[in-house]
């Protein structure tokens, strides 16, 4: 009832759910459209591969990828920090 991704069919669970990572990281990094009740579709469903909203999962996913590379393969001395934060990020999304 409050979250509806969740009884939602399987395309549009995932796609919604995975559109939520870039949603949070954006209000992370620009906190003004914090809203104190996120539920009852305040997001509106992710229901089609063609939804323009997916580019920004694809890029979310493409930038944390390029991070944990550029991290692996450049030893540095903040290389451990971005690894941490890649790990937390995978442990915590899933």
């Amino acid at each position: 009832f409050d979250n509806p991704a969740a009884v939602s069919p399987t395309p549009t669970r995932q796609l919604t759910f995975n559109y939520l990572l870039p949603v949070n990281a954006w209000l992370l990094l620009n906190p003004s459209e914090l809203c104190c009740d996120w539920t009852m579709g305040t997001i509106p469903l992710v229901e089609s591969l063609l939804d323009l909203r997916n580019l920004a999962t694809v890029m979310f996913y493409t930038f944390l990828c390029l991070l944990a590379h550029y991290s692996l393969c450049y030893r540095h001395s903040s290389a451990k920090t971005v690894i941490m934060m890649y790990l937390e990020m995978l442990i915590c999304g899933s």
